[in-house]
């Protein structure tokens, strides 16, 4: 439970790492004008630049200008509940990642188990197959007669020669 929870943090920080340095990178957008009006400074103070957020910085924190903005700066300032959003889709394709892995091995090893049990009944096969020319041979030989003077052997052990006297 603990390992599945340091490898959960250490994903969710790696795609936070990665969702950072690509926002960072990518060029800046044309903000959109419409319902969402996040390009509209009503609460911000002049001289404060906004981000793509329509958030500016203030001392420790971060303000907010629209409620209806999108979260589309990660690492900088943001409407409150972004960062745990992205957490909870990073938990989700992890989720998925880690179940498509498992239905994949659940499929490998049923294809090992068929080819173990394919294997198994050609063996079976085989000797049953074995068997059956063994007994065909033993039958067609027991209805043809011996050639003549070759009879039953009554007698299979070997004779033991006598012992010398001196």
């Amino acid at each position: 439970m603990r390992r599945s929870r340091v490898v959960v943090a250490s994903l969710l920080f790696a795609l936070a790492a990665a969702g950072i340095a690509t926002a960072k990178d990518a060029p800046d957008k044309p903000e959109k004008k419409g319902k969402a009006g996040a390009d509209k400074p009503s609460a911000a103070p002049p001289g404060a630049t906004l981000n793509a957020c329509g958030c500016y910085s203030k001392g420790n924190g971060c303000v907010c200008t629209n409620k209806k903005a999108k979260c589309e700066c990660p690492g900088e300032c943001e409407p409150a509940g972004c960062d745990e959003k992205r957490n909870k889709e990073a938990e989700k394709e992890y989720s998925d990642a880690v179940k498509k892995a498992q239905d994949d091995e659940k499929r490998r090893d049923e294809a090992e188990k068929k080819k173990v049990a394919d294997e198994e009944k050609k063996r079976k096969e085989a000797e049953a197959a074995e068997l059956k020319r063994i007994n065909d041979e033993a039958a067609a030989g027991a209805e043809t007669p011996p050639p003549e003077g070759e009879g039953e052997k009554t007698d299979s052990k070997p004779k033991k020669p006598a012992p010398k006297k001196k």
